[in-house]
């Protein structure tokens, strides 16, 4: 169903042509005038004007010329004779979209609009995407320019002893509408930036490493997106310095698949020292399939699975599947999510070599020295 504008000076064709498209299901409002049809325009989300000369052939090109500017998502025909030659030139002065030509059948009619409903969805789909990506770049970019973005540390610590291990960086931050790493990788995936959040994210870890033990592990959270191209390489070279202490955490936003060439880009940042880490095993995208293609050194089992896994057999089997699979790869497991003593114990039986969680660490803003 369009919402359509009928301008048409002549009654008997501005009475068929209403009825034609009022008994196909259009809304359509008929004037005889072209300031009837403006007003109708600025009040109306106008699908499609449709303006014959009968009106004049000044005045339909000025109505014409006023539509574009008052509704520049609507489609403008203009209803003309089949000799008019200003018909021609509105078309190429992009006034009009299409010239329907007189005499017309009613199919013919019907088959416009249609045809022109279905651009109108098109165009205004466009028109919403790009405005949406502009508004996203604009909240990204007042957090740049704001200095609002910035990394918390929380430990990873051996099973076992829970002495400290690691140390995973996680994206906070204090701009009132991109308040957190889920609404901050949605805006940039939007707006096409996830290459310069990477960069940011790794500028930012590098200062970490400047300030933290030069013993611990730092656990870098990447976005699939980065490995689009051997040139996603760059985007880590702040953390080259410290690659034999950094790992690369993959998360889950898009299956790695997606982006051509995302193997090679790992394979080099393999070379120079970085080490990987598939994150959210058991949610998601990250299925065990990943595991056997990327060979990561570290397998983070997903919050899911440990969560209350001390009341759930079927948990505790799947973590030391877990456990044993990394274990006969050359990786090592993860538990995230640890928030009770119960859960820690659970996944140390089960066999995880490193836990994460609130019961072991909150993430901070300052490092304290011993963890």
């Amino acid at each position: 169903m369009a919402r359509i504008v009928l301008a048409d000076a002549n009654e008997a064709m501005r009475r068929s042509v209403y009825r034609v498209l009022t008994q196909a299901g259009h809304v359509v409002v008929a004037v005889a005038t072209p300031a009837e049809a403006m007003d109708h325009i600025a009040s109306l989300r106008v699908d499609v004007l449709l303006a014959s000369d009968e009106l004049g052939v000044t005045e339909v090109i000025e109505l014409l010329s006023r539509a574009r500017d008052c509704a520049p998502g609507a489609m403008r025909v203009l209803v003309a004779a089949a000799s008019t030659e200003e018909a021609d030139r509105a078309l190429s002065a992009g006034l009009a979209h299409r010239v329907l030509r007189r005499p017309f059948q009613a199919e013919q009619l019907e088959a416009e609009v249609r045809h022109l409903e279905e651009t109108v969805a098109h165009v205004r789909q466009a028109v919403g995407d790009a405005t949406d990506a502009a508004l996203h770049y604009r909240l990204f970019q007042e957090c740049l320019d704001g200095d609002l973005l910035s990394l918390a540390v929380q430990p990873i610590v051996r099973a076992g002893t829970r002495s400290l291990y690691a140390a995973e960086l996680l994206l906070r931050s204090r701009h009132p509408r991109l308040d957190g790493p889920m609404s901050i990788l949605d805006a940039v995936e939007r707006c096409d930036r996830v290459q310069h959040l990477g960069e940011l994210v790794s500028g930012l870890a590098a200062r970490w490493l400047q300030r933290v033990p030069p013993s611990l592990t730092v656990f870098v959270n990447t976005h699939p997106a980065q490995f689009a191209s051997a040139e996603g390489v760059k985007g880590f070279a702040a953390l080259e310095p410290w690659a034999d202490r950094v790992v690369l955490e993959i998360t889950e936003r898009a299956p790695l698949s997606d982006f051509h060439g995302a193997e090679d880009a790992l394979q080099e940042l393999g070379r120079r020292g970085f080490r990987i880490a598939v994150d959210d095993i058991g949610s998601g995208y990250n299925s065990l399939s990943v595991l056997a293609e990327l060979a990561p050194a570290f397998i983070k089992a997903d919050m899911s699975i440990v969560r209350n896994a001390d009341r759930e057999p079927r948990k505790q089997r799947l973590l030391q599947l877990l456990a044993s699979f990394a274990s006969a790869t050359g990786a090592e497991l993860i538990a995230e999510g640890v928030e009770t003593a119960a859960e820690e114990a659970t996944a140390v039986q089960c066999g995880a070599h490193y836990l994460q969680g609130y019961h072991l660490g909150r993430p901070t803003l300052e490092w304290r020295q011993g963890g």
